[in-house]
């Protein structure tokens, strides 16, 4: 009897335990929601390093909206600038792609950018500079 409780006992521990306990290597798709967070409203680059150089002032007279069907405009009083933007999660990181013309400053925003984390009212990324390798940051905070 002392073996069958035993038995019983271990198979019940066994079958509570979950393998989704294990995160492992998966990607989580933590920032997903941005594909419905950057469509609703306007946004400004409130940072853009690259490196240890700060231009955020390149885009302080832009405001970016970002439309469902994956494009983005930029726009000023003078000039706009289109673009398209996507979420991407096929690699080890989830990622903002931007992509603009080569139009300047939006010629430098032309990335695969790492998402660092996602809120209703900033968006913040990372990447690296293929010219030297230095990281780059860039963050939108909504208007």
């Amino acid at each position: 009897m002392k073996k069958i409780l035993l038995l019983l006992f271990t198979v019940i521990v066994f079958a509570s335990c979950s393998s989704d306990d294990d995160s492992g290597d998966a990607n989580t798709n933590d920032f997903e929601q941005i594909e419905t967070i950057l469509p609703q409203g306007e946004w400004e680059v409130s940072k853009f390093m690259e490196g240890a150089s700060d231009n955020t002032n390149e885009f302080e007279s832009f405001v970016f909206t970002f439309d469902e069907d994956g494009t983005v405009v930029a726009q000023n009083d003078l000039f706009a600038e289109n673009g398209t933007w996507t979420y991407d999660n096929s690699s080890t990181n989830e990622e903002l792609v931007l992509v603009f013309g080569q139009t300047t400053p939006f010629d430098r925003i032309n990335d695969d950018w790492v998402i660092l984390s996602v809120s209703n009212s900033k968006i913040e990324l990372s990447g690296t500079d293929s010219s030297n390798g230095e990281l780059d940051l860039l963050t939108f905070t909504k208007l």
